[in-house]
């Protein structure tokens, strides 16, 4: 059985990994520079392999240092996760949305939100990944979807989305009219991480038969 390094080593590594300082890494601990640098060199010890190179700006990592701190940085930051979330930030929502919504919608709505609630720390996580409730810590999630959604999550419906289809002049019909859903078909297209053509030409009762190689 390995014997696991002592935490206040594996914390000042952690700290002066993040900064490639020991003067920062104290900093952030609120002990002295002396102390950090003694506590790595004690985790250098135990471990018997050299985690850092020490530079005249600072700090470079050596390979197995750069490796090792990848993994204890993951560990450190779910330890701060799980701590936060037993001691919430009075006033935080952490909403997360997808980067698009944020540009387009919330953002530009954000002064009359923060006028209206000026007492709100509003925070925004910008991803189309799904996010976890749990694992991430937000509040609120704003995305596109139909239920079910999940028996423990509360779902409001914000908008309702109308899907129109656009295309450049030289594609439209020479009559000025609509294009059919047949012609439609047949045309290359821009598809975006959604991908909603399928079931736009399926409404439609007609199946999509253009090359798909167009991002």
């Amino acid at each position: 059985m390995t014997d696991l390094p002592p935490l206040n080593s594996l914390r000042a590594f952690d700290a002066a990994g993040r900064r490639l300082s020991f003067r920062a890494a104290a900093d952030e601990l609120g002990v002295t520079q002396g102390a950090v640098a003694q506590q790595v060199r004690q985790l250098e010890a135990h471990l018997d392999v050299a985690l850092f190179e020490r530079v005249p700006k600072g700090l470079r990592f050596t390979s197995v240092g750069r490796s090792f701190h990848n993994r204890i940085a993951d560990v450190f930051a779910d330890l701060r996760s799980a701590t936060a979330e037993l001691k919430p930030e009075p006033n935080k929502v952490l909403i997360s949305v997808t980067p698009t919504f944020a540009a387009k919608w919330l953002i530009p709505n954000l002064p009359d939100f923060s006028a209206a609630y000026p007492n709100i720390d509003l925070r925004i996580m910008a991803t189309e990944k799904v996010s976890s409730f749990h694992s991430d810590g937000i509040d609120l999630a704003v995305r596109q979807g139909s239920p079910h959604f999940g028996a423990s999550l509360d779902v409001t419906l914000l908008f309702k989305q109308s899907l129109i289809a656009v295309a450049a002049p030289k594609f439209a019909a020479k009559d000025g009219g609509l294009l059919e859903p047949e012609t439609l078909t047949k045309l290359p297209k821009i598809h975006d991480t959604h991908d909603l053509w399928p079931s736009y030409l399926a409404q439609l009762g007609v199946e999509d038969q253009s090359p798909r190689d167009l991002p």
